[in-house]
């Protein structure tokens, strides 16, 4: 399975993650050792776009899943962009994701990653 990790430059701990094809029974252990590496106490923020993704299974949410908690439990967000309609039911349907998580492409999930990070400067 082919993954690309992009660390931001303007961004420190900010990183973009860009897997592609199915992430089902097959992949998802391959893909979890891919995204392994960016998940540090360190980092601030993940964009998941997956757009280059037709398909995830109940193995492959497992990964966002755990993904997830990674980063909450380090005060990091994830978030979604580029979704194609049939990933967008599957979040729907298992009701893993807030909407606010979840942008149309790479443009707003950045908006919203300047954004935090201005708020958190001024709450400091």
């Amino acid at each position: 399975m082919r993954v690309e990790l992009n660390a931001s430059k303007d961004k420190p701990g900010f990183f973009t993650v860009i897997p592609h094809g199915s992430i089902d029974s097959d992949s998802y252990s391959e893909f979890n050792e891919k995204i392994r590496p960016i998940l540090l106490p360190s980092t601030k923020g993940v964009v998941m776009d997956l757009g280059q993704v037709d398909y995830i299974s109940s193995a492959g949410l497992g990964v966002f899943f755990s993904m997830k908690k990674f980063l909450r439990d380090n005060k990091a967000e994830l978030i979604f962009c580029n979704l194609k309609p049939q990933i967008v039911r599957l979040f729907e349907i298992v009701n893993a994701l807030p909407k606010e998580t979840i942008f149309k492409n790479a443009e707003e999930a950045d908006n919203y990653f300047y954004k935090m990070i201005n708020r958190k400067t001024d709450e400091e």
